[in-house]
């Protein structure tokens, strides 16, 4: 099969991972960037040695261009997506889909409409440890799923709000702990219990000196009758690695930065099941982000455009974490449980 063409808009630091993680797939090619300003664009390009473009119209011009990676802040996303699919490109976002439920609805109906492939980047549903706990729950092996519990306690310095502008807004960022740095382990959770039924939750800014929440917390009733608890924060120090508990009727699984600490099921050996990494304190407040899980959750879109299949995190996969989200801010707003749809 001829290569398919990648190319970047946005260079922070995640278009830098998605970068690296793409070069090493086979049959996928990177083929240029584009970002504002202009100088951070020929300075990404330069760094990565593929093509700076002008400007995004003649990214989407470029015929060796397939797929559009849109890495740019959260609120842009749909913007320039649909754009992407107007152009003819399949479209490739970052987490999350965008900051609003119209405007990630609006993405997914134009690459409907134009018929491109559209996937949100959810990486940690792609990791050994994640896909070993998807299956077991999907064979049964826990039973019932009666409690399932998401906590991000993390830590950003002042000086990693104060980076961009747009950190920590609710136009651009959507918000602030939940929507960009939980966000990860609260589609997890929901991805293992089988999607969120609704949701009562508060949020707080306690430390920093932005617009959205440093602190947030939130009871949620799963679509099965399961309930759990979603804590969120970006003030915890020093920080700490993020955990999701998944209990069932059979037993239960602690799943740890990463790696699964407990599996205490019935009828299994916790040692098959349970990885031998050690933990480290999430406390850095400019974290550096492994390429390993972008590039499996890739090679999955890669596979999907050369076979013309659906990739697994789709845009109705994407907008699961962001309604929970978005219904955690309504709680907060009006002191209420709040109807996922």
């Amino acid at each position: 099969m001829p290569p398919v063409g990648f190319a970047i808009a946005g260079s922070g630091m995640i278009a830098g991972v998605h970068v690296t993680a793409l070069k090493e797939i086979p049959g996928a090619r990177v083929v240029g960037v584009w970002s504002l300003p202009a100088e951070d664009c020929r300075r990404f390009a330069a760094q990565h040695q593929i093509r700076g473009y002008t400007d995004y119209e003649e990214l989407l011009g470029d015929p060796e261009v397939q797929v559009a990676d849109i890495c740019l802040p959260s609120g842009y996303h749909a913007e320039f997506g649909i754009k992407a699919a107007l152009a003819g490109k399949h479209v490739v976002v970052e987490k999350p889909i965008d900051v609003s439920l119209a405007k990630a609805r609006s993405l997914i109906e134009a690459c409907q409409k134009y018929d491109r492939k559209l996937s949100v980047i959810f990486q940690n549903r792609f990791t050994p440890a994640a896909q070993r706990l998807r299956k077991a729950v999907d064979q049964g092996l826990l039973g019932r799923l009666i409690l399932g519990d998401a906590y991000v306690k993390w830590y950003r310095s002042p000086a990693y709000y104060q980076s961009n502008t747009w950190r920590g807004t609710k136009a651009i960022d959507g918000g602030g702990a939940l929507i960009n740095q939980a966000i990860h382990t609260i589609d997890l959770l929901q991805w293992m219990m089988g999607g969120a039924k609704r949701v009562c939750g508060l949020v707080r800014t306690s430390t920093h000196a932005i617009e959205s929440e440093d602190v947030g917390v939130a009871v949620v009733e799963f679509a099965n009758g399961a309930v759990g608890v979603i804590e969120g924060s970006t003030a915890i120090q020093p920080g700490f690695k993020e955990r999701i508990e998944i209990h069932g009727q059979k037993g239960s699984v602690i799943l740890e930065g990463g790696n699964i600490t407990a599996w205490k099921v019935e009828g299994c050996n916790e040692a098959d099941y349970v990885d031998e990494q050690k933990i480290s304190y999430g406390s850095t407040s400019s974290p550096a982000i492994s390429h390993v899980n972008h590039k499996a959750q890739f090679q999955e879109i890669m596979a999907a455009l050369q076979h013309d299949a659906g990739p697994s995190v789709s845009g109705e996969e994407g907008l699961k974490a962001l309604r929970i989200i978005l219904g955690i801010y309504e709680s907060s707003e009006k002191g209420r449980w709040v109807d996922l749809g």
